[in-house]
């Protein structure tokens, strides 16, 4: 085996290992529309993977005066097909306490199903008059 032989399985390797990227959807923190509470939402687009099923949640986390992120709410994980949109989303939520204006984070978890796919959980972050502590 010549060495550019040698590379191109390496590179093969690389990939299977690597796997898919989708492309995790998800909004910024906000008030609800339905109530005093903050809330959040998670989707998925396919980005290079093949399946068009995946596993979804989302979660929301609020900034307190001691310098941490805490986790306060997470949605049921759904099993979506890509897009977003009101049917094909998660949401999380979590009523306030009180509308003093508070730094607010949203995660998103994708896992593709029957796909090895990257772990990445991004987020959008937004202040938000809601406050839980």
């Amino acid at each position: 085996m010549d060495m550019h032989g040698a590379e191109s399985s390496g590179l093969a390797w690389e990939a299977a290992a690597f796997g898919c990227t989708p492309v995790s959807g998800r909004d910024n923190p906000h008030r609800s529309g339905t109530g005093v509470a903050a809330s959040g939402h998670g989707w998925w687009k396919k980005g290079n993977c093949s399946n068009d099923r995946a596993k979804v949640f989302n979660c929301l986390y609020e900034w307190y005066t001691d310098n941490s992120w805490r986790q306060q709410a997470c949605s049921r994980t759904e099993t979506l097909k890509p897009g977003g949109g009101s049917t094909h989303r998660t949401a999380a939520r979590r009523d306030c306490r009180g509308t003093e204006r508070t730094s607010w984070r949203n995660h998103v978890d994708v896992d593709v199903i029957g796909e090895i796919d990257t772990a990445e959980k991004p987020m959008n972050q937004a202040d938000v008059n809601c406050r839980v502590y």
